[in-house]
């Protein structure tokens, strides 16, 4: 029992961590494009309306195809003046090969080398989804360590609309659950069922008291949207894939940096490169 209560300890109810809403400025937009001006400027039209949360955004500029031929010249671009928020399609200036298993190239290395956030439009830059006459009103947030991520929160609440729904999701993958509950096994001071149990329901716990506080910070100082919440285990990209068809999710948010290696996130990749009729903001 005395090996079970240590065991038990290492998990023990820390400090509860807080969210802190901060409103996230979206003043300049950079619309990136691989066509002509002409169809640029349609698709500025129609993202007014998909995006009505961008409706107090005063600045939007257009960067099309005649603008720059490789992933150099893009980011300088964008660097060139001050951008808030890049919108742009998968597959950029790859109309000819389009890869089945990456965003393209340009995305690929924009999403890694630049901090703006970068909006990516459903369908792809050759095969784009209409989104003529539709509005972003179900926004979903997904992370595999939702806890204490308050700038995914905040930008999750930016990119939804008042009378739209919040949804703050988090999946506990089941493959690392089983990883470490296979070690706990190997320790024979540690009772093995005991162990197993304590790790889920504490995984699961920290992530639902975050939710919690954001939900209870978001219904102060946004009133006007609804938050809905899941935690729940098993492979991500299938709870996530489910969780977006059955709730009709319009746009994921998501981090794509990751702090050990140069690659996108592996969740975030994985996400955006299956969920290809989804719009994603990628931070």
């Amino acid at each position: 029992m005395d090996h079970i209560d240590e065991f038990e300890s290492m998990f023990r109810k820390a400090e509860r961590e807080s969210f802190a809403h901060v409103e996230m400025p979206i003043e300049s937009v950079a619309l990136v494009t691989d066509g002509d001006v002409e169809a640029a400027e349609k698709l500025r039209g129609s993202l007014k309306t998909f995006l009505p949360m961008l409706a107090d955004a005063d600045n939007w500029r257009l960067i099309t195809g005649d603008d720059y031929s490789n992933v150099s010249q893009l980011q300088q671009k964008l660097e060139s003046e001050q951008t808030d928020l890049v919108i742009t399609q998968r597959h950029l200036q790859e109309n000819s090969l389009v890869p089945q298993h990456s965003l393209g190239v340009y995305l690929d290395v924009l999403t890694q080398v630049t901090s703006i956030p970068v909006l990516v439009l459903p369908g792809t830059a050759a095969h784009p989804s209409d989104i003529s006459g539709k509005v972003v009103q179900k926004t979903m947030v997904v992370a595999d360590h939702i806890s204490g991520d308050s700038r995914l929160i905040n930008y999750g609440a930016r990119f939804c609309p008042n009378g739209g729904t919040l949804w703050l999701c988090h999946v506990e993958d089941d493959a690392v659950l089983a990883r470490i509950a296979d070690a706990i096994e190997k320790i024979p001071e540690i009772d093995s069922e005991t162990g197993r149990r304590l790790l889920e329901t504490q995984l699961l716990k920290e992530a639902s008291d975050y939710i919690q506080t954001c939900v209870e910070e978001l219904k102060k100082d946004r009133p006007r949207i609804a938050c809905e919440s899941r935690v729940v285990t098993g492979h991500f990209l299938k709870q996530y894939s489910r969780l977006i068809d059955e709730a009709g999710i319009d746009l994921l948010v998501a981090n794509t940096k990751d702090e050990d290696q140069m690659a996108m996130h592996g969740m975030a990749y994985s996400l955006s490169v299956e969920l290809i009729d989804t719009a994603m903001l990628l931070l």
